[in-house]
Parts: C-alpha cells; sequence; structure tokens
C-alpha cells in the first residue's frame, strides 16, 4: 500500500558530531504524521541534471506534537577509493539544505518498530549512526516507563558520538534506563572527560557481565560486520532469534541461517525434470546461474545472495528502487506489496518472489 506523502519544512539543522547531523521537519500543513518508533521516512532528492531522483530511508530519530527528526550521517568515500562513492542523499541533506527549506518524503513505514505490547525487559543495541531508530525507542520505553531498558552503544570514539547528552538526560529522568557506550579507539578528550565506559569492542563478555538473565526483547541495527557479530553474540548468549529484531543494510542472509539448512542444490541439472516435479527455477543471466528456487527464503534478494548474486539494495522493504531488476522472462509475485510498483519487465526484488520459472538480469 502506498504510504502517505508529507511535505516538511525544515525548522533547524543541528550538528549532532563530526559527520553527523540532525533535520527538525515541521509538516507545512501543521499536521504531524502517527509514528511508530524505529519506523523510517523515504525521501526522493535530485540524482543529477537530467531530471532523473533516487529514494532513501531514514530513520526517525526523535519527535513530538508538532515536528519529526532525522539525524543522518554524512556518508563520504573511503580514502583513496575509486569503487565506493559518497552518499548522493547524505550529501545532499548536509551539503544543500538548509533551514526553511522544504521537502517531500512518504512514509513513516517499515517494520522495525518497537513492539509497545509487550512487558518483557528490552535491550537496544546499536552501532554508529544504526542508533537513531533505537534513539526514538528509547524515548517511548521512558513515556511508557515499566520496562527494564539498556541502551547499549557502540562507536569509534565522541568525535562520531551523536546524541548522546540525549540518552544521559533521558537516563536521569527514566529510572529504569541503563546505558552503556563502548569506544573502540577512544580520543585523549574521550579520556580527560570520561565520555565512554569500555574500550574496545562489544563482546560476549561484556554483554554476560552487563545484562541480568531474563527473556529480553532485543532491537539491534548498525553496519553489517557489527549487526553479524552482535546476531551471533546473541545467539550464544541463548536469546531465541525470534526476540531479536533488527534493521540491517547488508546481505541479509548473514544474520539467518536458512541457508545452512537448504536443501536445494546450486545448480539446475535438468530443467524438465524440475517442472514435472513442479519445481521453480531462478536463473541469474549475468552470473550464468541456474538455481532451484527455495521457498524458505523470504524474497528474490535474500535468495540472489545466498548464491553469491550481489545486487543494490537500500531499504530491503519495497520503498525505495535500489534493487529493481530487469525480468527478462517469468512471473513473480509481491508477497509485500512495495511503495510503488516498478514498471512492466522489472521487478522489486527485496520484496518479490517467483511465481514460475524466472530469468533475472543479475
Amino acid at each position: 500500500m502506498q504510504p502517505d506523502t508529507h511535505e516538511f519544512e525544515i525548522s533547524d539543522k543541528i550538528v549532532e558530531s563530526g559527520n553527523i547531523t540532525s533535520f527538525i521537519l515541521k509538516p507545512t500543513n501543521g499536521l504531524c504524521p502517527t509514528f511508530d518508533p524505529g519506523s523510517y521516512l523515504v525521501f526522493e532528492v535530485p540524482a543529477g541534471d537530467n531530471g532523473s531522483s533516487v529514494k532513501r530511508e531514514y530513520s526517525i530519530s526523535n519527535w513530538s506534537g508538532d515536528h519529526l527528526r532525522v539525524t543522518i550521517k554524512r556518508e563520504d568515500a573511503p580514502i583513496g577509493s575509486t569503487d565506493i562513492p559518497s552518499g548522493l542523499v547524505s550529501h545532499y541533506f548536509h551539503d544543500q539544505l538548509k533551514v526553511d527549506d522544504r521537502l517531500t518524503a512518504f512514509g513513516p513505514a517499515g517494520k522495525f518498530i518497537l513492539d509497545q505490547t509487550s512487558s518483557r525487559p528490552v535491550i537496544l543495541l546499536g552501532g554508529g549512526v544504526g542508533q537513531t531508530p533505537l534513539v526514538a525507542m528509547a524515548h517511548a520505553l521512558a513515556e511508557q516507563g515499566t520496562r527494564e531498558t539498556w541502551f547499549i552503544h557502540a562507536c569509534e570514539n565522541g568525535d562520531v558520538h551523536a546524541l548522546s547528552d540525549e540518552i544521559a538526560t533521558l537516563e536521569k529522568t527514566f529510572s529504569l534506563l541503563n546505558t552503556h557506550v563502548c569506544y573502540a579507539n577512544p580520543t585523549h578528550t574521550d579520556r580527560q572527560k570520561k565520555s565512554f565506559d569500555t574500550e574496545g569492542f562489544v563482546t560476549k563478555e561484556l554483554l554476560q557481565n552487563l545484562l541480568p538473565l531474563d527473556d529480553y526483547d532485543v532491537y539491534l541495527c548498525g553496519p553489517g560486520p557489527f549487526m553479524q557479530a552482535m546476531f551471533e553474540t546473541l545467539l550464544v548468549l541463548g536469546i531465541p532469534e525470534k526476540r531479536i529484531n533488527y534493521e540491517f543494510f547488508g546481505p541479509a542472509t548473514l544474520l539467518k541461517s536458512v541457508g545452512e539448512n537448504s536443501s536445494s542444490p546450486a545448480l539446475v541439472q535438468n530443467s524438465k525434470v524440475l517442472e514435472m516435479n513442479n519445481e521453480l527455477t531462478v536463473s541469474f543471466a549475468k552470473s550464468g546461474l541456474d538455481t532451484i528456487w527455495n521457498p524458505e527464503f523470504e524474497n528474490l534478494l535474500e535468495f540472489a545472495e545466498e548464491h553469491g548474486v550481489m545486487a543494490d539494495f537500500s531499504c530491503r522493504a519495497g520503498t525505495c528502487d535500489s534493487c529493481k531488476t530487469i525480468l527478462k522472462s517469468g512471473k513473480i509475485e509481491y508477497s509485500i506489496e512495495p511503495m510503488e510498483r516498478p514498471p512492466e519487465g522489472s521487478v522489486l526484488i527485496c520484496c518479490a518472489k517467483p511465481s514460475g520459472n524466472i530469468v533475472l538480469d543479475l
């Protein structure tokens, strides 16, 4: 279903750290959209002089009765890299948008939202700018005021640590909130100010020391390597996978075990035999790979990643066009209705499954 479209005016632009800025968005009609803690807005910005555009989603990091806030990291290309470009949309926000500018957003949207009906204690575990939806969740839990909450944040050092004062203030007013900050490489200033709790990385031993034994709801968000390490650590600590909620902007199969237990062979040997057995095939034309579809996978993007075919993606939820792929032949069905269906002959593979034998231009 198409998310609502809202026009916002930037009422403030707040530098949160060396590479992170918050944008305060006031709806021009005065009506702030309904918001679930953890959800995001989808922005469409110009991509060049040819009239093209690109969509990107940013988590809502806080809200009030008359505004929403998104907190965005400026994504610069790695020094010396010629393969990884700077973030087009994050640079647009940081460099071109200013106070009183107007922009349009779709949403709020997303599946990574706080379950406010649960009474279980909560772990909010974030890395870098991945903490932004968790900050919104922390505020909601403080308003609820009944659930023991652990806010654990890991980043490089104080130079890139955003919203630290906000969480520290929230801890003072919400007695059930426990915070822990872990810096990988603290600066001399960080040590003088004692602005962190532990040095290094979040480890199994650290979590064991911090967290009492309990039946937690976990919300996890951050960079790919951090997410993979934390997901595996949480499972080792005995937290059931169904209790680990995550928003992940890397290959999803890194966090899932479906491939380990998959019985589907990698290559198709005889398509006629498969057809007789009602097996579906997925062919990746550019990769020269023919595979048997495994219905354990939620979508074609995850299935492609499992077989080493890396496609472009961003939202993984059908709200942007990053994963749009040419469907050379066959039919698909959408397990999740995308925000906007692509034109005939294309498919958003992050929310689609095959309904027959298909060939993708990947």
